[in-house]
This record gives structure tokens, sequence and C-alpha cells, in this order.
């Protein structure tokens, strides 16, 4: 346990700073779309994911609440969402659009970063079957990134609408089911290749199956290669719905941008037909992912369509960084006042600038201190205020301070 402990940091002030501006913008952007910023409970019941979402079991951290109950430390935003919207807005018609900003606890691995919880903002929009609705939950994850100043991104799009009518076709038993995505999931090819060699399918069913974590590339061909592979009506339904989307997409401006992806899966589990991944110029990894997930708010007695993402703000400040997209440290405070003694005088003046609105550090001679964490740095002695071979009275100090 230390050893794991050691590996956690403190957030400096220069980051909160960046977090500050990043999260000012992404809030934004979600206003610009008529969302409501809301936060959802830190703590859920562990069997609200443990009966539903038992993939999600390793990552959770657990703890003991005061009556005896185990609870999980939030390790997703969008079930804790639905479950509390399921119990304020009890009309499934009405049409909720959330933003927010939280702390998720689950890990994540960056290029040169990682860690056991993130700083995530994200978008759910409840009650809104359409594919505009889709539409525009992406347009509303590309402007998260455009905000901050990252334009060159790449779309992933996929449906796992037509992942699902396939796998009804093959019917499956529960384990197969799960290893077929769990290896779609990792992208394990080699051992994808061997389950599907041994399963009891036929020749026809076994190469759509194949095919299927190949079908990634430009829209217009792989299109038209999911459309071959077609086995039954409901994936040909799958494939209408995502040409809307990405006409909502093109007509937005951002379908230059777009790939397919049919082996597209997420180990969430409760996505049912869009999804979709964003990733920035060079990242190794997806800095957003999301979809629709229409069968979840069922779970808590108000069913309804939803659609929604989550952006990793941890990850994008790591992409920021190497774009040089963050803003450089400046000095923190306003004055540093280095004394022997802290007379009566001197107290009485610090706490008349602070009042006025100036921040202002008194240290001791005895304690080591940064100066480049403040704009001005002066000694005090005989109620004078001393810069190099300069002095000044409070009043000349004063007027100095004014002028930041």
């Amino acid at each position: 346990m230390a050893k794991q402990l050691d590996d956690l940091k403190m957030v400096h002030e220069e980051e909160m700073k960046n977090f500050d501006r990043i999260e000012s913008a992404v809030v934004s952007v979600m206003r610009s779309h008529g969302c409501k910023i809301i936060q959802t409970p830190t703590f859920e019941d562990y069997d609200t994911y443990g009966k539903y979402f038992p993939q999600l079991q390793r990552e959770m951290i657990k703890t003991i609440g005061p009556d005896g109950e185990v609870l999980v430390m939030r390790p997703d935003v969008t079930v804790p969402l639905v479950k509390t919207a399921s119990r304020e807005y009890p009309d499934p018609s009405q049409l909720l659009k959330f933003g927010y900003v939280s702390v998720v606890f689950r890990e994540y691995y960056g290029k040169s970063t990682h860690g056991k919880y993130f700083l995530q903002s994200g978008v759910e929009v409840l009650g809104d079957e359409t594919p505009e609705c889709d539409g525009e939950v992406m347009v509303m994850a590309a402007e998260f990134l455009e905000s901050v100043g990252i334009r060159d991104m790449r779309i992933d799009l996929g449906t796992v609408a037509y992942m699902d009518a396939l796998f009804e076709e093959l019917h499956l038993s529960e384990e197969e089911l799960s290893k077929v995505r769990e290896y779609l999931e990792k992208r394990n090819l080699v051992a994808f290749d061997a389950l599907v060699d041994g399963l009891s399918i036929t020749t026809i069913q076994r190469k759509v199956l194949l095919e299927l974590p190949k079908l990634f590339g430009p829209y217009g061909a792989t299109l038209k290669m999911a459309e071959d592979l077609c086995l039954n009506h409901k994936m040909l339904e799958s494939l209408k719905r995502l040409r809307k989307v990405y006409e909502y997409l093109d007509v937005a401006g951002y379908s230059d941008r777009v790939k397919l992806d049919f082996g597209f899966t997420s180990h969430m589990g409760y996505y049912t037909d869009l999804v979709f991944k964003i990733y920035a110029k060079g990242a190794l990894y997806s800095l957003i992912s999301g979809g629709r997930y229409d069968s979840l708010a069922a779970q808590f007695q108000v069913p309804r369509p939803a659609c929604g993402f989550g952006m990793n703000m941890n990850l994008l400040y790591e992409v920021m960084a190497e774009a040089n997209l963050l803003e450089e440290m400046v000095p923190s405070c306003d004055l540093a006042v280095v004394y022997d003694n802290a007379d009566r005088n001197l107290v009485l003046t610090l706490m008349d600038w602070r009042r006025k609105g100036h921040s202002v550090l008194g240290v001791s001679t005895k304690n080591r201190f940064n100066p480049g964490d403040y704009k001005m740095v002066v000694s005090y002695g005989d109620g004078l205020f001393k810069m190099g071979k300069d002095s000044f009275t409070k009043e000349e100090m004063e007027a100095k301070l004014g002028g930041f």
C-alpha cells in the first residue's frame, strides 16, 4: 500500500490555474448548447455497479459507510447521473441536457502519466432518441477540444447496434460472447482469430466475424464494406442511423475528421448504438469517448433514450503540455516582505494591504522561499521597505502595489 501511495502527487498551483482555464472553456461549450451544469454523488451503492456493470469491479475504490454498507467512489459519471435523474425527473418524455466536471475514481494511463483518479468533463442528454441528438453530442465533444486550442483531431465513429445484431445471428454462449467482446476491445487479433476458429458457426458467419475488427477506415469505403457483410435486417438498420449521424457531422463541418470503426466496443458495457472516440493529433489514446445508451435508464425504473460522452481532463492536460497550449506560470502573489522582526507597524501594514486586495507574504529571514513566486521582493526594517539600494515608505510601496 505504501508503495502505491508513493505514486500519488499533489496538483500544483500552475496546474490548477490551467485546469481552471480548461474547465471554464468546456463549461462555456456546455452552456452554449443549453446544458445545465450538475454534480453527481461522489459515493454510490456497490450493488449498483456490482449487479449491472461487473466489468468495473476491478477498477472500483470501495469503502464502508457509517451503517456498514459497502460503497464505491464514483468510477463513472453516467450511471449515478441516470440513476439520480430517474428519481428527480420521473417524466421520461422530458428532455434533459446535463454538463459536468467531476472527479472519477478509476485508473488511467497516459503517455507519461498515470493515476488512480482523474478529472472528467462531459455531457449527457436524456430523453432524445434522434440521430440529430447523436450528432450534436459529437459536435459538443469536438468543440470541447477546439475550445482549448486543439483543432487537429480524428473522430472514430462506430455502432454497437451493428455488432449486437451480428452477435444475435451467431447464438454464442455468454462465455464466448464475453471473450469476443474482450478481444475486440483490447484489439487482440491473434486471440480473436483463434477464438473465432473454434466457434460453432457457419462459414459465412465466421467470415463476417473475422472481418469485424478490420472494418476501419474512410467513411465511404468502410460503410460499403459493412453493407456487404450484413447478415440480417437489424445490421442494415443500424447503418441507416449511422448515415444520418454522419450527415449531421457533415453539415456541422466535421465529416472530414471522421473514420468508421465497426470493431469498436467499450468496457463500460451500457452502449446500445452509436459509439465514438476522439483523438488529438499524435496522441496514442483517446481523449473523449461516448455513445448512445438507450437501455440504461430502464434499470432505474424510468426508461428513456440517452446519449453522452466523457473527456479525461488529465490526459487532455498532458496533450496540451506537449503542444505548448498551456499558459506559462507567472508570479502568483504581488509582494514578499522579508523581515528580521515583525513589529506592530509591519503587521498592521500587511493586514491593510491584504484588505485592499493585494496578495502579500510576510516571511522571516529564518525561512526560505521562492522569489520567483512574487512580482516584487523587499526587505523591511526601521519602518522602511528596501529593494536593492532604494528605500520606500509605506505610502510609496502601496503606490507600487497599485500598479499591479
